[in-house]
């Protein structure tokens, strides 16, 4: 791990968590979680906001007057607010996107909730994920969540990703598991990307 990524978890962990336990005390959690939401949706709708908070040219101060007046026009609530203006002033800004990952995170395992990253081909329609939803509940007790992503490079076949742990069944795997057994075997040659007889 970099130093840059483990001081980007560091610091999302230390904040998400400082806010996460002022939510539990003011039995604001879905509140501060819709909050942070819309600050999610910025890094979605403008690509310049992620350089804005991740670059060390920007004078600390610039960054305080932006993201209060972020803050004000979205009505942040103060506690998500001051949560956003102490990274900006300890120069954490860079680490907003992780820590707002890092508290939806704490708030799922509050709810006892589990997302399931499905990814296939296409988008899977409503009764296959209601299918993959059945199976995984019969097996964790935990609110699944099904989410459907579509990934063209897979070939066919699924890659199913529950909390921390890949299932891939997925055509390119399988083709990828051959090419190393054909290789093992001496079967297949790098250079020419082709089956040798002898």
């Amino acid at each position: 791990m970099s130093e840059n990524t483990s001081l980007t978890k560091d610091a999302s962990f230390r904040y998400a968590n400082a806010l996460f336990n002022l939510a539990l005390e003011t039995e604001s959690t879905n509140k501060f979680e819709k909050d942070l939401d819309r600050i999610l949706n910025i890094f979605d709708e403008d690509p310049n906001f992620s350089s804005f908070i991740k670059s060390p040219l920007y004078p600390k101060e610039n960054q305080l007057f932006t993201m209060k007046e972020i803050s004000l026009k979205l009505k942040l609530h103060d506690n998500v607010t001051n949560t956003i203006l102490v990274m900006t002033s300890k120069r954490r800004l860079f680490a907003l996107k992780e820590m707002i990952l890092q508290y939806k995170d704490l708030c799922r395992q509050e709810r006892n909730e589990l997302i399931v990253e499905v990814a296939s081909v296409s988008k899977l329609n409503q009764t296959d994920l209601d299918k993959i939803k059945k199976t995984i509940n019969s097996q964790i007790d935990s609110k699944i969540i099904v989410k459907s992503i579509s990934d063209p490079s897979i070939l066919g076949g699924l890659i199913v990703k529950v909390g921390s742990k890949l299932i891939d069944t997925s055509i390119r795997s399988k083709l990828a598991k051959l090419k190393n057994n054909l290789k093992e075997v001496g079967w297949w040659t790098s250079k020419h990307q082709k089956y040798q007889l002898f």
